[in-house]
């Protein structure tokens, strides 16, 4: 009887000792488990204001050792995945560029620029985030993109996914719904890019192609100018007095650039307030390329609108009382010495 007694007792400690080691184990994050840990996304939707990061925070079920990397798509109207990389996979090289959209910047790699199938195939869609070995939770950030469109409220929709390479599992489509940005400040800009020059030089080459300046006067003085860019642009803030500012918009010089066609300067000048309005104003017919620009001697090479302040509210007309329409010629304020010398500065 004793040898049963001893018998039943060894067994029962050694069944409760395998019980303690095997609840010790399941708690001990430590030791490498089978399979692929899941990663839980806490929100499918995202609300934000154009210019904002959208972030999406999804936790990992159990830390692994090896890095984690998630598969990215946006889809389109019907939930497919769009073309994120363009090229021409003939040339030799393989060379491909990013997709550009209009409301948001995807901040990680495109399929190509992972490294094809480094992270497994991705089918030429789609971008990979990647995170390190042990992250238990994950931000992921989607930016959005600012313009002066009003167009009202948008939905962006993707698509989160794993590859056979990948260390994690997750499907799950989001959401990011996109505000319009409604700004104050009135943003003028003047653009004439193109590649309409006989020289075929660059028309925005500012040694070679063509100038063209934005100047903002206020209580007759010169309070911005903008020279050396393509498109120029000035700003006048919601913080500015009110008041009345004039804007001008003037065509400098042809650099020698001539047109055999006669054409006009494709160049349009843009009033934006952010989310508000966008009107713009074709100026070609002002400035013919042959006709040279003002330090060519070509005297009525500008244009001028005015701006009336109040508060938030900005009223633009041009030099017909006209709002925003095409303005006439007008005389220059500053002499073209004076300008020379606050060009070269």
């Amino acid at each position: 009887m004793k040898n049963i007694h001893k018998k039943i007792s060894y067994t029962l400690v050694l069944v409760f000792l395998l019980g303690f080691v095997s609840v010790s184990c399941e708690d001990d994050d430590s030791i490498p488990r089978r399979g692929k840990p899941e990663l839980i996304l806490m929100s499918n939707s995202v609300t934000v204001t154009e210019g904002e990061t959208a972030t999406f925070i999804l936790d990992v079920e159990y830390p692994v050792a090896e890095k984690i990397d998630i598969r990215i798509d946006i889809l389109d109207a019907d939930g497919n995945p769009v073309v994120t990389a363009e090229g021409d996979p003939t040339t030799g090289n393989g060379f491909y560029d990013r997709v550009q959209f209009d409301a948001i910047e995807v901040p990680y790699p495109t399929w190509f620029e992972s490294g094809w199938f480094e992270y497994g195939y991705l089918g030429g869609t789609g971008y990979v985030a990647s995170f390190p070995a042990f992250t238990e939770t994950i931000e992921l950030n989607i930016e959005t993109l600012q313009d002066f469109i009003p167009e009202g409220t948008e939905t962006v929709n993707l698509r989160l996914s794993a590859t056979s390479l990948m260390n994690a599992t997750i499907e799950e489509d989001i959401s990011i719904i996109i505000n319009d940005f409604v700004g104050n400040d009135l943003v003028a800009r003047l653009n004439w890019a193109g590649d309409y020059l006989d020289s075929g030089a660059d028309a925005c080459d500012i040694d070679a192609g063509l100038d063209l300046d934005l100047e903002l006067i206020y209580g007759g003085a010169y309070v911005q100018t903008s020279y050396n860019d393509c498109p120029e642009e000035l700003t006048i803030l919601s913080s500015d007095a009110d008041g009345f500012y004039t804007i001008d918009a003037s065509f400098w010089t042809a650099n020698g650039n001539t047109s055999a066609d006669g054409d006009n300067i494709p160049v349009s000048i843009d009033f934006m307030k952010a989310g508000v309005f966008v009107e713009s104003v074709d100026l070609s017919t002002l400035f013919p390329l042959n006709d040279g620009g003002l330090n060519d001697g070509n005297d009525n090479a500008i244009t001028s609108f005015t701006v009336e302040k109040t508060g938030n509210t900005y009223t633009i007309t041009d030099s017909n009382d006209t709002q925003i329409a095409q303005g006439r010629f007008a005389d220059y304020r500053l002499t073209l010495e004076e300008k020379r010398r606050l060009k070269n500065q």
